[in-house]
């Protein structure tokens, strides 16, 4: 589990984001996190992920391994390194003392490229592949760590709507064995395979899923238009 209370953060020189901030995340669930542009989205999971520190609050884990799939446009697609390569730079903890991967390892990646429908072209560049192909390759690469938490920023965006499909399909496959926190603004497909809500606009609220209308699926976050339950 994970529970953050009382979380305080600003970055220096600005008004505070965050202030007595609270989130409790249950194991093998598939939470998502809505709210505007600049409302402290990507900030919450840099702070989770230990990368921010709060000026005030308390985080505690039950998760020792986090993967963390960033989004698409944070990817150096110029880098010359093969679909399976860069799965492989995900269990670089396994790395063998003569700067390889040993059959274990190197069986365990064709097992999440095959998982991720990749394995016939995992050795295309990843400048080669479709904007589907590339998300799946991300989710790859931080499923090779092993996590317990996979966190994603926004990962099925400017995806055409079989990919972001297939993508949704392999996430909800996965929350047996894994918990999963994802950033998105494509909430009206999301809905259905989602155990928690969360609107994050410099604060963070639990929104129960049926009192969302459909302004807030289309990204308009004010709390007004977050309908009453009963309505």
């Amino acid at each position: 589990m994970l529970e953050i209370e009382n979380l305080d953060f600003n970055y220096l020189g600005s008004a505070p984001l965050f202030e007595n901030a609270k989130l409790c995340i249950r194991p093998n669930t598939f939470s998502i996190i809505i709210g505007p542009n600049g409302g402290g989205k990507t900030t919450l999971l840099n702070i989770i992920m230990g990368f921010l520190k709060p000026s005030k609050g308390t985080i505690r884990s039950s998760f020792k391994q986090i993967g963390y799939v960033p989004q698409a446009h944070k990817i150096d697609l110029e880098f010359p390194i093969r679909l399976i390569d860069h799965v492989r730079i995900g269990c670089i903890q396994k790395l063998t003392w003569w700067g390889g991967f040993d059959k274990k390892t190197d069986l365990f990646v064709q097992q999440i490229l095959e998982k991720l429908d990749l394995w016939s072209i995992k050795d295309l560049r990843l400048k080669e592949l479709s904007g589907g192909q590339l998300q799946r390759a991300q989710i790859a690469h931080a499923l090779a760590s092993n996590p317990d938490l996979l966190i994603l920023d926004e990962p099925t965006s400017n995806i055409d709507p079989k990919a972001k499909k297939q993508i949704l399909e392999i996430l909800h496959s996965l929350k047996e064995t894994v918990t999963i926190l994802m950033v998105t603004h494509d909430l009206e497909t999301l809905l259905p395979e989602t155990d928690q809500v969360f609107l994050v606009s410099n604060a963070i609220e639990p929104v129960d899923k049926k009192t969302l209308c459909v302004h807030t699926a289309m990204g308009l976050y004010e709390h007004r238009l977050i309908q009453p339950r009963g309505e």
